[in-house]
């Protein structure tokens, strides 16, 4: 069994870690980006080149750099053809046997194949690490020919095809997996190369890769990814042409907008409170449901929607994103702030005098003070007092993980629905740290998985967000979108879900 302790890495670029936070975002020797190079802001520092370890959520660009994944991320949210030409499931669902492209060579000179293919994979199955989960439904893996590779599945598993254009599809030459420098020297196919030499503490240097199979789907030579913590420098560095593109906060479109700066905005997360001890186990009051609903009525969303985030952000009481299968316009009809009503709920659960519960601290990250005292106020109208904790940086994920704190605030991305199910809902989902479960959602749950993709399977999901919203295991408050600016001789194209590193273009071209 593998460790429930690591941690799955947040799929919202807003949560940064210490690197991030100590602000390092220098730049190498040149003066800004340069005709050849396109150079990216990110929030989120290199810390390895392992693909079992990655963050290749906030932390995509560094991934999609160096290595190449089996499947790719379509535009439109949909796997298509990578490494493999095509893929298909059999009637079961429980057999994906892939067509594998010929030709592709690692930076080491060594070819890729099927068995290269099923030596990585077995290789991540094997490995402890923060996305050992994507695994957890592969049985065996197969090279039935040196183009074709067969995954045997113990289960159906609705997010095997989007996890194979993540870390586990990510493709590294077999010799590399047990040199033990993978972390520190990649070994991909990736369509840049690593260049240590013009690499810094807070700025990572690639140069193209002449051997990519794709590379005219990537325009510029040279690749450069600076970190920058601080949203103020990272709009600075835009206007003054130091980088090319990066991601925004909610409240920086306006002024983006108003500097001339282009700006493409996808799908991205909700923001609200992760009420995880819902077993009472720690705070008796969390294990009743009534306490739970009326947490969700006192919260005042139209405040943080129109006063404190008032930019790129929407009203939401569920977890799944707006206009995804999963979402369910209708469910935010049920928690409209309605202070009396949370009373009596509070009253009926043997709560009228309310509780006190800590939470941690992450106004430096994600939200801000002005938030949290905006909680404090909403959830005192019903005698909730809350206390923020401050939590060392290297700290924060882990007592959350580890249900040191019975609910808490967190921003997390929204993706395909069984993704978010993944992150927060199954039992051993990281954002479950009290393994809730439930026979009524189990059963939802089973249906779900063992559904063929489209109506069918959506009715199902959207079934599963009304029972969490009626059981009020979040409490969400507002879901905003990823927005990314970029200078006028960069395009960022359309993405349904996030930004992928292919999407960014020479205006023009």
């Amino acid at each position: 069994m593998r460790k429930t302790t690591k941690f799955v890495a947040l799929l919202s670029t807003c949560l940064l870690s210490a690197a991030a936070l100590a602000g390092c975002g220098g730049s190498s020797d040149e003066s800004g980006a340069g005709k050849d190079t396109l150079a990216i802001a990110t929030p989120t520092p290199l810390t390895t080149f392992d693909p079992t370890q990655m963050d290749c959520g906030s932390g995509r660009f560094y991934c999609q750099a160096v290595y190449d994944t089996l499947l790719h991320p379509g535009a439109d949210g949909n796997p298509e053809p990578g490494m493999a030409t095509s893929f298909a499931y059999d009637g079961t669902r429980t057999r994906l046997t892939l067509k594998l492209r010929q030709g592709i060579t690692f930076s080491d000179g060594t070819k890729f194949d099927a068995t290269v293919a099923k030596s990585v994979l077995d290789w991540f199955m094997k490995t402890d690490g923060p996305r050992a989960n994507m695994a957890d439904s592969i049985k065996s893996v197969s090279a039935s020919a040196a183009d074709r590779l067969v995954i045997e599945l113990k289960e159906q598993d609705p997010a095997l095809l989007v996890n194979l254009t993540d870390n586990l599809g990510i493709m590294a030459s077999a010799s590399s997996l047990k040199s033990g420098s993978l972390a520190k020297t990649p070994v991909g196919s990736g369509p840049y190369l690593y260049d240590a030499g013009k690499s810094q503490t807070g700025t990572t240097v690639f140069e193209r890769n002449d051997s990519y199979w794709d590379k005219g789907a990537y325009p510029f030579d040279n690749l450069k990814l600076v970190q920058l913590a601080d949203p103020n420098t990272v709009l600075n560095a835009l206007k003054v042409g130091q980088i090319d593109a990066a991601g925004l906060v909610a409240q920086q479109l306006g002024a983006v907008k108003a500097a001339g700066l282009k700006v493409r905005e996808s799908a991205g997360n909700w923001n609200g409170l992760i009420l995880a001890d819902r077993a009472g186990k720690v705070q008796p009051a969390l294990g009743k449901v009534e306490v739970r609903q009326a947490i969700n009525l006192a919260l005042d969303r139209d405040l943080f929607t129109t006063k404190l985030v008032p930019n790129g952000s929407t009203w939401t009481d569920q977890i799944f994103a707006p206009g995804g299968p999963a979402y369910d316009e209708a469910l935010n009809d049920k928690y409209k702030r309605n202070v009396d009503k949370a009373k009596q709920l509070m009253s009926s659960a043997g709560y009228a005098k309310g509780f006190s519960v800590t939470m941690p601290d992450l106004s430096q990250f994600v939200g801000s003070p002005a938030l949290n005292t905006a909680i404090n106020q909403q959830l005192g109208a019903i005698n909730i007092k809350v206390k923020w904790k401050k939590v060392p940086v290297m700290e924060l994920l882990g007592s959350m993980q580890g249900g040191k704190f019975p609910m808490f605030f967190m921003a997390l991305g929204t993706k395909a629905p069984w993704q978010d199910i993944q992150l927060s809902v199954l039992s051993n989902a990281t954002f479950n740290p009290y393994k809730n479960e439930d026979p009524e959602l189990d059963r939802l749950l089973a249906a779900a998985k063992k559904a063929a993709p489209g109506a069918d399977q959506d009715a199902i999901y959207r079934s599963i967000n009304t029972w969490l919203v009626d059981n009020a295991w979040f409490a969400p408050i507002f879901a905003n979108s990823n927005a990314v600016a970029s200078v006028a001789s960069v395009t960022v194209e359309p993405q349904t879900q996030g930004i992928d590193l292919v999407r960014f273009q020479r205006s023009g071209k």
